[in-house]
């Protein structure tokens, strides 16, 4: 940024050394762009690849990153070859590059802070481990029954489950933090609803804007600049650049950014170990930054000698290499790496991805040398035992937290929940006996409040479903039927092949959700299917409308989160539990 006016006798343009420096600085020149141009379209492709979880790491604003470290990069470069060229455009590259970098950076940090407060605080509201919840018949009893027993734990049990209609409540059953604190629960969901109303400005569409505010401001800044001081005119074009005050508005700018507004996002985010290390990249950019700035302003006011050899100016070229290799490089090479993992083991089975193992099925498998059978991989195996593992599945559902996926471990949450109620409803002594001789086989044939025996569904008429009465009746008596439900029924057993695995022979057609439960059909919809939502689980768009189309027929078969529920497991195991093996 400043120039000695007495430039050393060996070092003035013409002598060998001036050339010399300017052709090796050249040459690193072309090779930086090279470099910078053939990792930047691998990441645009690359990123294009759901699979690769680039996405998750704000492609966009990696790029616009990208974009102004190259700036930067192109005028310490510049600068060191010619020591001496047009004033105006050392100052154009400067600051549109470094506020281009920061503001992206920051925006980044923004987003991280945001996203993953909201992920970590899901998963932790959330205590249902699917498959694995009631690893034995009295802890269910006290989660949803209380301690008491008798006339009291029944009565408990209806005020858990029913409200005052006699329908299921929508919202989650149980919790590990509401019983043992439900003050501390409370408190998690306010800072919850609190980050979820903060996820519209982590859009990439608002902090483009915000990206774009603050270059319209840089340049502004800069055309003021160039229109008041003389010496950064665009005409006459002065090479002599000294140590003026227009550099000074952009490197405020600088040290408050990396000085000040990053090192508080970053410790807000310091413990914040996400599974793709936007957290380390983060704080790898704020230190290179600050190191450089530090070594650029010493050898520039300090070294004047030295500077004449080698401008102090050309060090920002290290700051925009490190940066672009740890925003870049870095993640493309893990997202390429963790790719061919996965691509790796879908190869390995005889079918396609989705088959069912349940946990003593998968710890059978495990103990095997050979291949498979029905297309189930070793690690596809293990995927579906540690579904079913309390203590393993806990670390899983933290984990894909960190990778900003608890939306895809609450639906399935949800979805065991659903079906445990449903069993519970089949499964009860009410349900099986009573005057209607069909009613084990139909499962949901009507019966009305005395047990009266009712027709069945005819020709062109939709499916009755059991009767409130009696599900009050069932839901409000000892839930045992609830944890063995889940023992037996792993969470890659859809509820349709529970129920007629349960009752062989039942018309499918006939296999419709009762009307306690359609509130909690509509929530899972509500939170996890309709695309408006935040907490979507981004499924297949025909899956949705599918979906959608039942939801808004009022057709609730039991089978209508089942495609989806396939898609989750089919996401978290391919991409998160990759991720998860790769990182043990």
């Amino acid at each position: 940024m400043a120039d000695d006016t007495e430039i050393l006798p060996d070092w003035v343009q013409g002598t060998q050394n001036y050339r010399t420096r300017a052709y090796v600085m050249m040459g690193i020149g072309l090779a930086y762009l090279l470099f910078v141009l053939v990792t930047t379209a691998m990441f645009i492709l690359v990123a294009r690849n759901k699979r690769s979880g680039l996405e998750k790491r704000s492609a966009k604003l990696v790029l616009f990153q990208a974009l102004g470290c190259y700036l930067v990069g192109v005028d310490g470069l510049v600068t060191a070859a010619l020591n001496n060229w047009a004033c105006f455009g050392k100052l154009w590259l400067f600051n549109v590059g470094f506020v281009m970098s920061l503001a992206a950076m920051s925006a980044r940090a923004f987003h991280l802070f945001v996203v993953y407060r909201v992920h970590e605080l899901a998963s932790r509201l959330s205590s249902k481990v699917p498959g694995a919840i009631a690893a034995s018949g009295k802890s269910i009893q006290s989660q949803q029954l209380g301690d008491g027993d008798g006339d009291g734990s029944a009565s408990s049990a209806s005020h858990q489950l029913v409200d005052s209609t006699g329908m299921i409540r929508p919202a989650r059953l149980g919790s590990a933090i509401s019983r043992s604190n439900p003050h501390e629960r409370i408190r998690l969901e306010q800072q919850l609803r609190k980050y979820r109303r903060l996820l519209r400005f982590t859009t990439d569409r608002v902090l483009l804007v915000y990206l774009g505010l603050l270059l319209l401001f840089a340049i502004a800044l800069t055309l003021v600049i160039n229109a008041t001081d003389k010496q950064f005119a665009l005409r006459p074009v002065n090479i002599v650049c000294e140590f003026m005050w227009g550099f000074i508005p952009c490197l405020a700018i600088i040290v408050v950014y990396l000085f000040v507004v990053f090192p508080v996002i970053l410790w807000r985010v310091w413990r914040n170990n996400d599974a793709y290390g936007i957290r380390n990249d983060l704080i790898v950019c704020d230190t290179v930054g600050i190191l450089v700035m530090i070594t650029t302003l010493v050898w520039v006011l300090r070294l004047h000698e030295t500077q004449q050899i080698w401008p102090g100016l050309s060090f920002i070229w290290v700051y925009a290499l490190f940066i672009h290799i740890s925003s870049v490089l870095v993640p493309l090479v893990h997202s390429i790496n963790h790719m061919r993992r996965a691509n790796d083991d879908s190869a390995a089975s005889d079918v396609a991805i989705p088959a069912s193992a349940s946990a003593p099925v998968a710890l059978f498998l495990a103990t095997q040398q050979r291949p498979y059978p029905a297309g189930v991989s070793r690690r596809r195996a293990e995927f579906n035992g540690m579904l079913d593992s309390a203590s393993d599945y806990q670390k899983f559902r933290q984990f894909a937290a960190s990778c900003f996926c608890s939306e895809l471990t609450s639906f399935i949450e949800e979805y065991q929940v659903l079906k445990s109620l449903v069993l519970v409803l089949l499964d009860h002594p009410i349900a099986k006996s009573g005057n209607n001789p069909h009613a084990r086989s139909l499962g949901f044939s009507a019966l009305d409040s005395a047990g009266e025996k009712q027709a069945s569904c005819g020709a062109g008429h939709r499916p009755n479903r059991l009767s409130q009465s009696i599900a009050e009746s069932i839901l409000s008596q000892d839930m045992m039927a609830f944890a063995e439900s889940f023992q037996r029924t792993s969470v890659t057993v859809s509820i349709l092949d529970t129920v007629n695995d349960k009752y062989p022979g039942t018309d499918p057609e006939e296999l419709v959700f009762p009307n306690q439960l359609v509130a909690k059909v509509l929530a899972i919809h509500s939170e996890f299917v309709d695309p408006a939502s935040l907490t979507s689980v981004n499924a297949s768009p025909h899956v949705v409308r599918k979906i959608s189309a039942r939801i808004d027929s009022s057709y609730y078969h039991v089978s209508i989160f089942d495609d989806i529920k396939d898609e989750v497991l089919l996401m978290l195991y391919s991409d998160v539990y990759t991720r998860y093996i790769a990182k043990k």
